[in-house]
């Protein structure tokens, strides 16, 4: 088995979590009022490039040319592209869902992250913590599965959005300390633009001109628009969103164990609620209310379990 990074700092990877999630929640609300008029393709590219640009620089002037010097390439590429699928995923579901809809179904990443991590990295999850995640997931059911749109596309690419971003979280776990975080963020960047790139290649080549009705699809195979100069603008934003985000949440994962981490990404689920409420009028259901409290409070009650039992063995 590869070997892991053992790093535990688990104050800097909370905090870290909690600050990428914030940043990350500005972004959901630019891409969502974007997605009746853009093509998600044309933003993840405009957005790729900007961060790209921005933490080269960055990596260049804090590091130097050995800020550039990598020593796990295709894992830190790998860990990219399964970003860039759930970043894609999870703004197809926004087009169609309200925001905390696709934010409580991609919620289930911290699930499948607690699966992961015992499955693939090896850690060890408590029975209690193997509950909490079952009992997490009936919690999701409760919030999005009474609601009458499970047959909606929308609710397979938020799933598939929580799947790749659980699998991008655990491969942290296989990069080296020695790795610096600014330095995998960049090489983490290339893999999105490239994703990107390829991926709006394949739409041209295969599905230009397809027009849908169903959001999601169109919001995917729509063609390029000229924005505005303030939408342009806007747009360029994202990729300082995306620097600053991409940092933090690589920074969380790379500082400690991704059961302990994991459970404080539901702080992007306040956002979420303020935000929808906000702008679009979206006010929680009570069934997604009830669900998410089972979910949040589930994984809580783990995290204040496992934390206690890691206290008494030391």
């Amino acid at each position: 088995m590869a070997a892991v990074n053992q790093d535990n700092r688990p104050f800097v990877g909370i905090a870290a979590v909690i600050a990428g999630l914030f940043v990350f929640s500005l972004q959901d609300v630019i891409i969502k009022l974007f997605s009746a008029e853009y093509s998600i393709l044309q933003l993840v590219i405009i957005r790729s490039v900007i961060a790209l640009g921005l933490i080269g620089i960055i990596v260049a002037l804090r590091l130097g040319r050995s800020g550039f010097r990598v020593y796990q390439p295709f894992k830190i590429l790998l860990k990219g592209f399964l970003g860039f699928l759930s970043y894609l995923a999870y703004y197809l579901s926004l087009a169609s869902l309200p925001l905390i809809d696709a934010v409580t179904i991609t919620f289930t990443a911290p699930i499948l992250v607690v699966i992961f991590s015992s499955i693939l990295v090896g850690e060890r999850v408590g029975l209690r913590r193997w509950l909490a995640t079952l009992v997490g997931f009936v919690g999701v059911l409760i919030a999005v599965g009474f609601e009458g749109h499970l047959a909606n596309i929308a609710i397979a690419f938020a799933f598939l959005a929580a799947l790749t971003y659980a699998l991008n979280s655990v491969m942290a776990r296989y990069i080296s300390s020695r790795d610096n975080p600014w330095t995998v963020t960049f090489y983490f960047t290339v893999a999105h633009s490239a994703g990107g790139l390829i991926t709006y290649l394949i739409v041209l080549l295969t599905a230009s001109g397809v027009v849908s009705t169903h959001p999601s699809l169109a919001f995917l195979f729509r063609d390029w628009a000229q924005p505005e100069s303030t939408d342009l603008m806007i747009m360029c934003s994202l990729g300082v969103i995306a620097t600053v985000g991409f940092f933090c949440l690589n920074k969380a994962y790379l500082s400690a164990r991704a059961a302990i981490v994991a459970p404080f990404e539901y702080s992007y689920i306040v956002w979420a609620a303020l935000f929808g409420y906000l702008i679009w009028g979206e006010a929680p259901t009570a069934l997604t209310v009830l669900g998410l409290s089972i979910l949040i409070g589930s994984n809580l009650f783990a995290l204040r379990t496992e934390i206690k039992d890691a206290g008494s063995t030391t």
